[in-house]
């Protein structure tokens, strides 16, 4: 029988929740994101989940903003070279890259993911622009911008290693940098 935890705050059964989504994303994918799985592994009702999370795909969205959120705390100081810190951040959503196809999957039918995808999309696009802008005419800047992302998004769907993928985009970013 599923225990009902009444000593743990509604916080911290969210957080153990999610926490045990973003393992099981880590190890087997969308795939892998299974609510009677975690429902289990955490000794609740299965039933239980679905009052901290209307449906999977806000479970999936809840994982995906706390690997987000980790990034951002471990983000380089802005001392460092914009390229290393460029570089940096396509190391950490590497990680991300291989639940993007889910994503965009998903989005079709679900508004929740829809909406989170718009909004790293976003974010993505401003970070990278904030990162180049003092490196890019302002007339070019989103054309860089998509360039560079293509070409990010290129390495992560060839599955290149991380030593050659930063070889490639480091030199990628220099002739976008490049005036």
């Amino acid at each position: 029988m599923p225990k009902t935890r009444p000593t743990v705050s509604k916080e911290q059964k969210t957080d153990d929740i999610v926490r045990a989504a973003e393992r099981r994303l880590r190890d087997g994918g969308y795939e892998a994101l299974s609510v009677a799985a975690i429902a289990r592994e955490l000794g609740l009702a299965q039933n239980a989940l679905y009052w901290y999370f209307p449906s999977k795909d806000h479970l999936f969205v809840a994982a995906l903003e706390r690997m987000l959120r980790e990034i951002a705390a471990r983000k380089p100081a802005r001392t460092q070279a914009t390229t290393q810190r460029v570089l940096w951040f396509t190391d950490q959503f590497a990680d991300l890259s291989v639940l993007r196809g889910a994503m965009s999957e998903r989005a079709r039918t679900s508004p929740v993911v829809a909406e989170f995808l718009t909004e790293l999309d976003a974010l993505i696009d401003r970070m990278l622009a904030n990162a180049v802008r003092d490196h890019v005419p302002p007339d070019e800047l989103a054309l860089a911008v998509d360039a560079f992302r293509a070409t990010v998004e290129g390495t992560f769907a060839r599955g290149l290693e991380r030593r050659e993928r930063r070889k490639l985009l480091q030199f990628s970013l220099a002739r976008v940098m490049d005036r």
